[in-house]
């Protein structure tokens, strides 16, 4: 169950802005080191992840505007440089609070996994028209 000391908008941010532990992962990895540009095989080793699987993360945080890409011939690479100012600020808080609540914001992120999840399931139930 995540803390009850975690603030409303980085609850909010969490549920609207990170799809799961993976991308928070890779989001804070690359928060951490904001002047080091990143390839996808240097995440995937650091995240125990696919090579694909981290492209795919990279892809879909630069497309969130959380991080910035430049492309090369032989690869891309990103780094930490949210496009609003506002999620610097935000994404340094949530990694303060990752470190003091590890399972708690885990189980926020994977609460919202699952009930996606469910509602999918949902839509295949057959139901008997009343």
């Amino acid at each position: 169950m995540v803390s009850a000391a975690l603030p409303d908008e980085l609850r909010r941010f969490i549920l609207s802005n990170i799809a799961s532990v993976p991308h928070l992962e890779a989001l804070l990895l690359l928060h951490a080191t904001p002047e080091q540009a990143w390839e996808c095989l240097a995440v995937s080793q650091r995240l125990y992840v696919s090579e694909y699987v981290a492209q795919k993360l990279l892809d879909e945080l630069y497309a969130a505007g959380m991080l910035s890409r430049t492309e090369s011939v032989k690869s891309s690479k990103y780094c930490f440089q949210p496009s609003q100012p506002e999620f610097a600020e935000l994404i340094s808080r949530l990694a303060k609070a990752y470190r003091r609540d590890l399972v708690g914001i885990t189980c926020l992120i994977h609460s919202q996994t699952d009930r996606r999840a469910q509602q999918f399931a949902d839509a295949f139930i057959w139901r008997k028209d009343v």
